[in-house]
C-alpha cells in the first residue's frame, strides 16, 4: 500500500474514534481550565504535564509556567489529582526570580447522587482544590459543584454543556464564582472536542483530542494573548 494510503487511513481511523476525553490544565477531568462532573473508569490513571499562558494566573503569578501532576480513580465515582505547579522566586545566589520552588496541589473529587449522568439528568460532581495545605494556602485552593449534561445530535455530533459554582478557601484566589462553558465532539472526527469557557476570570477557547485509546492532547488560549496546552497519558487497569 503506497505510504499517502497508509497515512490516510490512519488519520480516518482516529477522526471515527468513538470517544472523547478532555483533561484540564490542572489535571482533572474537565474543559480546559474548568471541571466537568466527569470521572474516569474505576482503575484509570492519567499523568502529564502543562504549560499555562500568564493571562491564566492571579496577579502573584504573572508568568507563564508548568505544571506536572497524577490523576486516579480508585472507584468510577471518587478520583484524586495530585500536582506540582512550577514557581519563580529569587534566592541567595540569584536575586532575579527564577524556576527554584514548586507548589504542591491537591484535588479530589467525588460524584455525590447518580454514578452517570441519565437521560433527563445530569451529572453531579462536588470537588475541592487544596482543602488542606502544609504551606496554609494555595492559588487554586476552593470547593466547587458542577453539572455537566451531554446530548448527541444526529449528523452533528455530541454537545456538552457544564456549569457550576466555586467558592475560594483560604488564600485561593484563581476560581471565585460562576463557572461554565460548552464542548462539542463532531459527527466527523469523534476523538476531537472543540471547546469554549469562562472559568470565573476569562473566556477560553481551544481544541482537544484523545488519541490511540491513551494519549490526552489539550490547547487553547486566553483573548488570543498566549498558548496554554496539556499532554498526558491515560491508562486502566482492569479489575
Amino acid at each position: 500500500m503506497p505510504y499517502y494510503r497508509l497515512l490516510l487511513l490512519t488519520v480516518a481511523l482516529l477522526l471515527t474514534g468513538v470517544s472523547t476525553e478532555a483533561q484540564t490544565v490542572l489535571g482533572t477531568p474537565g474543559l480546559m481550565n474548568i471541571p466537568t462532573a466527569e470521572i474516569r473508569e474505576g482503575g484509570t490513571f492519567d499523568g502529564g504535564a502543562s504549560l499555562m499562558q500568564s493571562e491564566l494566573q492571579v496577579d502573584a503569578m504573572n508568568y507563564n509556567t508548568g505544571l506536572y501532576y497524577v490523576y486516579f480513580a480508585p472507584f468510577s465515582f471518587v478520583d484524586v489529582t495530585l500536582r506540582e505547579t512550577l514557581l519563580k522566586y529569587p534566592s541567595a545566589s540569584n536575586p532575579k526570580p527564577h524556576f527554584c520552588q514548586q507548589d504542591r496541589s491537591l484535588s479530589v473529587r467525588v460524584r455525590p447522587l447518580v454514578e452517570k449522568e441519565g437521560s433527563w439528568w445530569p451529572s453531579v460532581l462536588i470537588g475541592a482544590n487544596d482543602f488542606y495545605s502544609d504551606h496554609g494556602g494555595s492559588y487554586y485552593a476552593a470547593v466547587y459543584g458542577v453539572l455537566t449534561k451531554s446530548l448527541n445530535i444526529n449528523g452533528v455530533g455530541t454537545v456538552s454543556a457544564t456549569a457550576g459554582y466555586a467558592h475560594p478557601i483560604r488564600e485561593g484566589i484563581l476560581y471565585d464564582g460562576v463557572f461554565g462553558g460548552v464542548s462539542l465532539s463532531p459527527a466527523f472526527a469523534k476523538v476531537m472536542r472543540i471547546m469554549g469557557e469562562y472559568d470565573t476570570r476569562g473566556v477560553n477557547i481551544g481544541l482537544g483530542a484523545h488519541l490511540f485509546s491513551h494519549l490526552n492532547l489539550t490547547c487553547f488560549t486566553r483573548e488570543f494573548k498566549g498558548i496554554s496546552a496539556t499532554v498526558s497519558y491515560q491508562y486502566t487497569i482492569p479489575y
